[in-house]
């Protein structure tokens, strides 16, 4: 699908501009969960955090963009569409904390 097209309503985004939306990723790697049941996930939060919470396990991780956990932590703007209101595309990536090498 062409860009220019919402891909959830199909709203010409040329016709009608998108909007922008604000969100923080933030990529964790918990060391308080088992070795070998260890994952990274990325959350997904509307605004910077002062504590995150381990989906596996539950530990809290804080604070949120200092902790060794904590990998990377990145602001997104996000297009958002005029008609349906989904987030249809990214505008914008700043890193704010990459201690993770690039593997996030």
């Amino acid at each position: 699908m062409p860009e220019d097209v919402c891909q959830y309503c199909g709203c010409d985004l040329d016709a009608r501009p998108p909007g922008r939306d604000t969100g923080f990723l933030y990529g964790v790697e918990c060391s308080r969960c088992p070795p070998g049941k260890r994952q990274s996930h990325v959350l997904a939060r509307p605004e910077r955090v002062d504590a995150l919470t381990c989906p596996d396990c539950g530990a809290t991780i804080a604070p949120a963009e200092a902790h060794p956990d904590v990998l990377v932590v990145k602001e997104m703007v996000y297009d958002v569409c005029p008609d349906c209101g989904a987030r249809c595309g990214v505008a914008g990536v700043r890193k704010l904390r990459d201690v993770g090498g690039g593997t996030m």
